[in-house]
């Protein structure tokens, strides 16, 4: 009996989109989170909470499903990707020499790509398409993909706008990577631990104008971990989600008494306030030297160096937009 064929959508690190051209080219599907021998997804009993996020794409992905890849072969275009073997059976897990990342390999061919504003891709693949999810099924939509595999290729290419020209130009000739390493290190001979809370908050508030950021250090931090409380409106006016978040400036190593000070900003749900995260900002240690501190039972989210300097990344392009118009 013939597998039922499946439709997904699969999105890469668009920083280094040449790379996952090449290496799809070459027949394999490239996926973050694999810097470290132990996040090879067909050892899942050792595996960290932040590879996890890529076993649903491991476990569900079978041969002839199709798979849309936006930002890919070039910005502005989404592929068209079939899976050419069972993701589970035909995965290899091999760290780029290049990135020291993306050891996730996945069998993969390209059969197409097409603009998203192409007149040809209906608004339901264009609505999907603004999913931030790293992975996420659209077998509802399914007739839309068919339609856009069975396109003349030019028909799916004629109406790029000049937003995606201008953005694709931008992309061509913006070193993000030399960006933000120097962002990076030159924030943080600005900025001491207590320094980066202020910092950040103003940061995040860039990024999230129509979120309440607040710094509730101090005395108050004693009491709930927090360093940082971000709040976001529910869908009723009863009461606000909250996330909350603490700032250390450690390097190396870091113990686990940061978990049991986060911890206590449970105390801040109340009738009015309902706690939905939890996040320890470490501005200078590398996550590879704290895999444990992932895998946590209190399901404690962690940013490190490396991911901190994609946020300040992102905060830093806000406020050039911004001094620019």
């Amino acid at each position: 009996m013939e597998n039922k064929k499946n439709y997904w959508c699969y999105r890469i690190d668009t920083r280094h989109i040449s790379f996952f051209k090449e290496e799809l080219e070459q027949g394999r599907l490239r996926q973050g989170w694999g810097y470290d021998q132990n996040q090879d997804l067909r050892h899942p009993e050792r595996i960290d909470v932040g590879t996890k996020r890529n076993l649903p794409m491991f476990q569900r992905v079978k041969k002839g499903d199709i798979l849309l890849v936006p930002q890919l072969p070039s910005w502005g275009e989404v592929a068209v990707v079939e899976a050419t073997a069972d993701w589970d059976t035909g995965y290899d897990f091999q760290i780029s020499d290049q990135y020291g990342d993306y050891g996730h390999i996945f069998p993969a061919q390209l059969i197409k790509s097409f603009s998203r504003h192409s007149s040809n891709v209906s608004g339901n693949i264009r609505s999907t398409l603004k999913n931030p999810s790293r992975f996420w099924n659209i077998n509802h939509y399914k007739e839309d993909v068919e339609k856009i595999i069975t396109t003349d290729d030019e028909k799916l290419k004629q109406t790029q706008t000049y937003q995606d020209r201008f953005e694709s130009s931008v992309v061509a000739v913006f070193n993000q990577t030399e960006f933000s390493n120097q962002l990076y290190q030159k924030l943080n001979e600005q900025f001491t631990r207590e320094e980066w809370e202020y910092a950040l908050v103003y940061g995040l508030k860039e990024l999230f104008p129509f979120y309440e950021i607040d710094r509730i250090g101090g005395r108050s931090e004693a009491q709930h971990g927090t360093d940082i409380l971000v709040k976001l409106p529910s869908l009723t006016s009863q009461y606000q989600y909250a996330i909350a978040i603490q700032v250390k400036d450690y390097s190396g190593g870091v113990g686990t008494q940061v978990i049991a000070q986060i911890d206590k900003a449970n105390e801040l749900n109340n009738e009015n306030l309902k706690l939905i995260d939890k996040i320890v900002i470490v501005t200078k240690a590398e996550k590879e030297l704290n895999a444990k501190l992932l895998e946590n039972s209190q399901d404690i989210k962690f940013i490190f160096a490396e991911d901190l300097r994609e946020i300040l990344t992102e905060i830093g392009k806000k406020i050039i937009g911004k001094s620019n118009t």
